[in-house]
């Protein structure tokens, strides 16, 4: 009994232990809904934010009465917090108001991952838009069958860089007399975007997860839309794109001869045609193969805008707009006398919808004084793009000028430096076998000793008794 009481003891500590452990890494979930009053034309959005954690969840988002679901866009950021690096995650449903009017969300739970939580009820007011047309307008791949899969593209021309969206869709009627089945859609799907993705393009998918009917009219009829998928495609180089024909299978139930009898079961297939996009050089300039394409402005901040020589200044270079985000490149940053410039760490965030692919890319750089004097960021930090709106190359320059030479702050915010020279000069001299002190190895010192002593005094007790 007493051996038993002893293993309850050990198995019990090392639990707590486990759980505490357990807790302190336990990501934060919470749910975000957007706006309640909105247009028609715009989408209700019910977001998901994941902090401390990197796994991708999946989720499934309510259906909500009156409104059709729109692809789910997913953004991640690393943040620094406490020098660890934490990823934010933000995976945003949108939703489709089908016509004007008051719809009430009542509350409703979401699991992600082992958690479940909660969000309260919600009245969403769709106000009408006068700007609106009263019908759809279709496609040009549009047929006058009453079903047929379309497959377009947003332009026909672009520029090497210049994002174009791709939307493959399946049409039917509502009049018509037949009920149609997707058949083995997950691997005709593989097949056909093994087919249409072109090779010499950036893909960014739109994840469209839900096979939802969207109702359109037009040629006089009554149509709903089920998008099956819808990507932006940026071209790698001058090469034209070429989009081959796809077909998809279906399964085609046609009424019974006699009441009662079974139905006539078929498998239908339809089939686009084949699409091509022209891609057009930039013109000519020296950096044209190296240089971003789309519509971008420039959002800086510095931490400290009259540092004193040797101060530290975090410098934030943000990009933002539309376009290629993941591919932006940093500033070319040249040498200077004046400054130490150390490398960037990066930050992005994209948003894919309505093929249209945004968001922002982030460069936060360490700057270091080495003399006193009113330094122009611009003449250190400048980017150049081609700007598809005014169509020319464009650059984004700093407006910041860094005033050094104003009194130094405490010990530990200021880097010492010897001038002239740079901030390595006397690193020879330092004592590298005085390493600091690293308070989780000293915790988890401190805990397998008292663990330690625990288990070998319970054991002592024991035998003793």
């Amino acid at each position: 009994m007493k051996f038993l009481r002893f293993q309850f003891l050990v198995v019990l500590f090392f639990q707590g232990i486990l759980s505490m452990k357990a807790l302190a890494q336990e990501p934060s979930i919470a749910i975000e809904l957007g706006e309640t009053d909105i247009s028609i034309q715009r989408p209700f959005t019910i977001s998901v934010i994941i902090q401390n954690s990197d796994s991708r969840p999946v989720i499934n988002f309510p259906t909500i009465k009156g409104f059709i679901k729109k692809g789910t866009a997913t953004s991640v950021s690393p943040v620094e917090i406490n020098g660890k690096t934490v990823v934010s995650q933000v995976i945003t449903q949108s939703y489709a108001a089908i016509r004007p009017g008051e719809y009430r969300l009542p509350p409703f739970e979401l699991v992600v991952g082992e958690t479940t939580i909660q969000s309260e009820e919600v009245i969403i007011t769709v106000q009408p838009d006068a700007t609106t047309a009263p019908v759809a307008s279709p496609p040009e791949t549009i047929a006058k069958n009453d079903v047929f899969l379309s497959l377009n593209t947003s332009k026909g021309s672009v520029y090497t860089g210049e994002g174009f969206s791709v939307k493959l869709s399946f049409f039917v009627a509502e009049s018509y007399p037949f009920e149609l089945t997707f058949y083995e859609l997950e691997p005709q799907l593989q097949q056909i975007l093994k087919t249409l993705r072109p090779a010499n393009c950036w893909e960014e998918n739109e994840g469209i997860t839900d096979l939802s009917r969207h109702p359109v009219f037009f040629n006089g009829k009554q149509y709903a839309e089920y998008r099956i998928y819808q990507a932006t495609f940026f071209p790698l180089n001058k090469q034209p794109i070429q989009l081959p024909s796809v077909s998809l299978k279906l399964l085609q139930f046609r009424p019974a001869a006699k009441p009662g009898g079974e139905r006539k079961k078929e498998i239908v297939s339809y089939t686009t045609r084949p699409l091509s996009v022209s891609v057009t050089p930039l013109p000519p300039h020296p950096l044209r193969d190296q240089v971003a394409v789309g519509q971008y402005r420039l959002i800086e901040t510095s931490l400290r805008k009259n540092p004193a020589v040797g101060q530290s200044v975090q410098y934030n270079f943000r990009i933002t707009g539309e376009g290629n985000i993941a591919s932006l490149p940093a500033p070319v940053v040249p040498d200077s006398t004046t400054l130490d410039i150390f490398p960037p760490s990066e930050k992005e965030v994209i948003n894919r919808s309505r093929g249209v692919v945004s968001g922002y890319k982030t460069f936060s750089y360490a700057l270091i004084p080495r003399q006193n004097g009113n330094f122009p960021l611009a003449t250190y930090f400048r980017w150049i793009y081609f700007n598809l709106k005014e169509q020319r190359y464009d650059t984004l320059r700093s407006a910041i000028t860094l005033r050094v030479g104003g009194t130094a702050l405490s010990e530990g915010d200021t880097v010492r430096v010897s001038l002239p020279g740079s901030i390595y000069t006397g690193i020879e001299k330092v004592d590298s076998s005085e390493q600091p002190v690293n308070m989780q190895e000293v915790l988890r010192l401190v805990v397998n000793i008292l663990l330690i002593g625990m288990i070998v005094g319970m054991m002592y007790l024991f035998w003793r008794k």
